[in-house]
């Protein structure tokens, strides 16, 4: 199978319709943060300030620039637009409580592998990966990158190369930017959404492109609750919160311009085989999933972690039509 390994000049770039202005806005800046910094901050056990901004509030000088971001942080989740719908400020106000247990807990470089298993047989592969901090509107954010390529013998029945690519705020795990590629056989899609938290809304750009030729376009925009993230940085969420046997999160997911409850609860502690760990303690969670207003069919996830400081994800299980779909860590490439 070819490498996952890419240079960021030879990254695929998504192509969408959307405003210059709006492009710009959600820009990745050039301005590198540095890794000394990535390493003393998000190492740490003690909580970072943003994490409780009403105590950071009172406690720091004023002056600082962190205690200026928190207030502002504070500001933007509790100052709504006029025309935001009750129903966005009920789920805000829940997804608040999940968000206070949250506590930075990643790592610059982590790099991990899942074959993905269906019907008995290896169909492709998944690399997941933290790439680190960037910067977006003035905003330190981690850039949280995936990609999916189906293995050799399965390419000769449907080929797909999918990339994932999504920006969260480094203080307060909110997604800014989330991006989707996906090439395969039938078609190509180029999915965007911006997420703009200070008109407290969603923005959803798409372009698909069929074997035959044909383009389709959508783009939507729709007010989205302050305290939410896209639907792959979830799994990096986890690793932040304190996932006690019983805890029930219930977190909100943006995802085409449509909100996506994730009720996520903790089932337990288990013992499990992987390639790589052999037998290792795992923390077993179950995810179900439905869109405000109505339900979306077959969302069942099961997520396993490993019971240490690190939370790292080693299996995964989804429920389809036709049986279920899992994945499982390896090693290399």
């Amino acid at each position: 199978m070819e490498s996952f390994e890419r240079s960021e000049k030879n990254a695929p770039e998504v192509s969408v319709k959307a405003p210059e202005v709006l492009l710009e806005k959600f820009e990745i800046e050039k301005t590198e943060v540095k890794e000394d910094a990535i390493e003393t901050k998000d190492n740490s056990s003690a909580p970072q300030k943003s994490l409780k901004p009403k105590k950071n509030i009172t406690t720091q000088d004023n002056k600082k620039k962190p205690t200026d971001q928190a207030k502002a942080s504070v500001k933007q989740a509790k100052v709504m637009p006029p025309d935001y719908p009750e129903i966005m400020s009920e789920i805000n106000k829940k997804a608040e409580l999940v968000w206070k247990q949250y506590k930075p807990n990643h790592f610059t470089n982590e790099k991990i592998y899942l074959d993905i298993h269906y019907l008995g047989m290896t169909v492709g592969k998944i690399m997941v990966m933290n790439q680190g901090k960037k910067v977006i509107n003035g905003k330190e954010v981690w850039h949280l990158h995936a990609r999916f390529k189906s293995a050799p013998f399965y390419s000769s029945i449907y080929e797909l190369d999918d990339t994932v690519d999504t920006y969260v705020t480094s203080d307060e795990f909110l997604s800014l930017r989330y991006s989707l590629i996906q090439r395969e056989s039938k078609q190509d899609v180029d999915d965007l959404q911006l997420n703009d938290r200070d008109q407290m809304k969603t923005f959803w750009f798409y372009k698909q492109k069929k074997s035959d030729g044909k383009l389709r376009n959508k783009e939507k925009e729709a007010h989205i609750p302050y305290f939410s993230i896209d639907p792959f940085s979830v799994l990096f969420f986890y690793q932040g919160l304190p996932l006690k046997n019983g805890d029930v999160y219930e977190i909100p997911l943006i995802n085409k311009a449509k909100i996506l409850i994730l009720k996520s609860v903790v089932e337990g502690r288990e013992t499990i085989e992987t390639e790589v760990h052999k037998k290792v303690r795992a923390i077993r969670v179950h995810a179900t999933t439905k869109y405000t207003g109505e339900t979306l069919k077959d969302g069942d996830l099961t997520f396993w972690f490993t019971d240490d400081a690190k939370r790292t994800l080693i299996k995964a299980s989804a429920k389809i039509k036709l049986g279920s779909v899992t994945a499982d860590i390896v090693d290399g490439k």
